[in-house]
């Protein structure tokens, strides 16, 4: 298959910067989005900014590649949204008699691309590329024929994928539903549930942290922190990325197996899991031990995400939110009939039997996904 340099048959167009006092937060007549590097990793969450058009400035429509130039998202791709794109972006615009826009796209994703673009464009200040480096890569390219269905073929393979985590979010959706259903709703307690002071139904300790930490890494004591327990959506946590030694112990909080950890501060707060190891907690969780018979710790952690936007409202102002002990022993704990609690728990079980089914087909599909990649580009 030839090999034809990237910039031979694929233009890229650099944004402008217009001055800040031509920025607004509200759309107005003869002003546009900006797009900015942060819309690569947040574009749901970033609130717009607006610029006012003039002769100097490069617009994108939503069926545009653009591509991160500069910083932690360099080499990102980005497409659906429309308007003006900043100096940190690029527009790549292809030859069409010889390079489909969906196959360029997809090129731009691969593995390839995405290590060859960080080996060609360091800078000394900060990492990012220009025309010049993307003139030293090479892209693969077949008749155009060829390029859809190559394009056909991916395009199946990554609507499989999009299914199953659909399929994913579906089946979490449900979970809460499900719990709202048989429980109503636990910040206001409107099925009039019987109700206890959650620190006179359970022990609740917080985590400490030995500074400096790396003075005590390296032992056989697992050390828990909130990065462990992010992977995954499972309520368990079975292990440990780090460890600590005994004089960290002292330092620290050290938990059983079975306790119920909750994040208490920052963007984590209200995450829960339940350790099945003996280990010791960073200063970022809570520790629920010794939990009242009438409460299974399972439910109990349903309960507790149930609130999540709750315990952000009643956390303490500061520059994160931030939950203590005083106010978690305070919290208001329903007790539904333990039987109930075990019906809903019999039904999480299903789910996750389900979702561990779908997780399998979603990471078979995506080395699937991953290996036609190199094929076709690498």
């Amino acid at each position: 298959m030839e090999k034809v340099r990237l910039t031979d048959i694929c233009d890229f167009q650099g944004g402008s910067q217009p001055p800040k006092d031509e920025w607004l937060f509200e759309k107005q007549e003869g002003y546009i989005r900006m797009l900015q590097i942060r819309d690569f990793t947040q574009s749901e969450k970033v609130v717009p900014e607006y610029v006012k058009i003039s002769k100097s400035t490069k617009i994108c429509q939503a069926d545009d590649i653009l591509i991160a130039r500069y910083g932690a998202s360099i080499g990102k791709i980005l497409t659906g949204l429309s308007g003006a794109y900043n100096v940190a972006i690029m527009r790549a615009i292809p030859d069409t008699h010889m390079l489909q826009k969906k196959y360029l796209y997809y090129y731009l994703k691969s593995p390839y691309f995405q290590t060859a673009i960080l080996n060609v464009g360091s800078r000394a200040a900060q990492a990012g590329f220009n025309k010049e480096d993307l003139s030293k890569l090479e892209i693969k390219c077949p008749l155009l024929s060829e390029q859809d269905s190559i394009i056909d073929i991916l395009q199946k393979v990554e609507s499989i994928i999009g299914k199953r985590k659909k399929e994913l979010i579906f089946l979490d959706e449900l979970v809460k539903a499900r719990f709202v259903e048989m429980f109503g709703d636990v910040n206001i307690n409107d099925k009039n549930w019987n109700c206890e002071l959650l620190g006179e139904l359970c022990t609740i300790v917080r985590g400490g942290s030995p500074r400096p930490i790396e003075q005590f890494l390296g032992g056989n004591v697992p050390w828990i922190k909130i990065g462990d327990a992010t992977y995954g959506d499972s309520i368990y946590l079975n292990s440990t990325k780090e460890h600590i030694i005994e004089e960290g112990v002292k330092k620290s909080r050290f938990v059983k197996a079975g306790s119920l950890i909750f994040a208490n501060c920052g963007v984590s707060l209200g995450f829960a899991r339940i350790i099945t190891f003996d280990g010791c907690i960073h200063d970022g969780w809570l520790a629920m031990e010794d939990i009242d018979e009438r409460l299974d710790k399972v439910f109990l952690l349903q309960a507790l995400n149930q609130m999540t936007e709750h315990f952000r409202a009643i956390a303490p102002v500061g520059t994160q939110p931030n939950l203590n002990t005083a106010i978690m022993k305070k919290y208001k704990q329903v007790i539904p009939p333990i039987e109930l609690q075990r019906k809903f728990i019999r039904f999480l079980e299903q789910i996750d039997k389900s979702k561990v089914a779908i997780q399998k087909s979603l990471d078979e599909t995506q080395i699937l996904f991953d290996s036609l990649m190199q094929k076709y580009f690498g």
